[in-house]
């Protein structure tokens, strides 16, 4: 299993560093500099999302021979991460994709999961609840529709620094793999394996340097995979407290609710892009704050500064979803503990308490 980490990881290193030459030379894949979420001061291929994809392909063709991934599967899984994939290329290729086209390919995306994979949401560990989805299973492919589709857009919604996304991701597929572990589900942890490996190729020439950006290709593929296998273990495996898939991944699941709800409700801006998540008031208040300005370029090490804040962020979602993996009751209380803090450091940093 470890053999299609490591092919994953090289395969994904490999290609990155063409994609970076090919936008050095050819200008391929770059990103603008200028723009409400713009940090660099060069043009950037955003194309890691590219290589990203071609590791985790390789990995997951490399154990299907070694039955750790049914053939079945393994042509279902590619059918269904197809409709974000070209969603993710064509916007980091050709730009300016309106977001109703990949809304709708990420739902169709998650629709294929539902309906070729089996991906459904059988329970969420209350009693009343769990009844009506035992007697109206159509209402768990709904939920099971709406969290895999919005989960890409959740991604895409972090990645505003360098190894933001990709740290974060890597977090959270090495929860699932550890869970996938100890209920014995060799198939889940195989395919979180296969992520992680592809995250280290793709880190290496990410954080800190910036040479290479996920883009939305990166987070659309990493954001389904992620939902999807979460849903999946917890489908597969009694013992997992449905609780389980919205803690390991209630950072960019709050980002998203809380997110949506600003802009719609205290901005009045709809889905319009802008500089007021967490990850930029960190940027604008802690790195000034905490990081000196005697670097040669003080904006390109702040960029590279304000992840690590956010990996702290992350990792009090993703370590109690470890630790209490099996424990509804626990679970619930550390999502709302979790949505209270963060509401708290978003309120300290907009008001410039901080």
């Amino acid at each position: 299993m470890l053999h299609a980490t490591a092919l994953s990881a090289l395969l994904c290193w490999l290609v990155c560093a063409g994609l970076i030459m090919a936008g050095r030379r050819w200008r391929f894949g770059l990103d603008e500099t200028r723009g409400v979420q713009k940090w660099h001061r060069r043009p950037t291929p955003r194309t890691g999302g590219v290589a990203i994809a071609v590791g985790m392909a390789a990995a997951v063709a490399w154990l299907i021979p070694l039955t750790y991934v049914p053939a079945r599967s393994g042509v279902m899984l590619a059918l269904s991460v197809l409709p974000v994939l070209v969603a993710g290329l064509v916007e980091d290729i050709r730009r300016h994709v309106a977001p109703k086209w990949r809304a709708l390919a990420t739902l169709v995306a998650a629709a294929l999961a539902v309906w070729l994979l089996g991906a459904s949401v059988l329970r969420l560990g209350l009693p009343p609840i769990d009844r009506v989805l035992e007697q109206w299973p159509v209402l768990g492919w709904a939920i099971a529709l709406v969290a895999i589709g919005a989960l890409p857009h959740a991604v895409n919604m972090i990645d505003g620094y360098n190894g933001l996304a990709g740290m974060v991701s890597f977090m959270i597929f090495g929860a699932i793999g550890y869970v996938a572990f100890k209920v014995d589900d060799p198939m889940i942890m195989a395919l979180s394996l296969a992520a992680i490996g592809a995250l280290l190729g793709f880190l290496f020439w990410n954080w800190p340097r910036g040479d290479i950006f996920l883009g939305d290709t990166g987070a659309y593929v990493l954001g389904f995979w992620m939902a999807l296998l979460s849903v999946l273990l917890v489908a597969r495996n009694p013992a997992v407290s449905p609780w389980f898939a919205l803690m390991v991944l209630m950072y960019p699941v709050w980002e998203l609710l809380y997110s949506l709800w600003r802009r719609k409700f205290r901005q009045r801006a709809g889905t319009a892009p802008d500089a007021l998540h967490l990850h930029h008031l960190i940027y604008w208040r802690l790195t000034r704050l905490l990081d000196p300005d005697e670097h040669p370029d003080p904006r390109r090490r702040r960029n590279a500064a304000t992840s690590p804040y956010l990996w702290a962020v992350a990792a009090f979602s993703v370590g109690p979803a470890m630790l209490w993996w099996n424990t509804t009751w626990a679970l619930m209380l550390c999502c709302a503990a979790f949505a209270a803090m963060y509401l708290a450091a978003y309120r300290l940093l907009v008001q410039r308490r901080i």
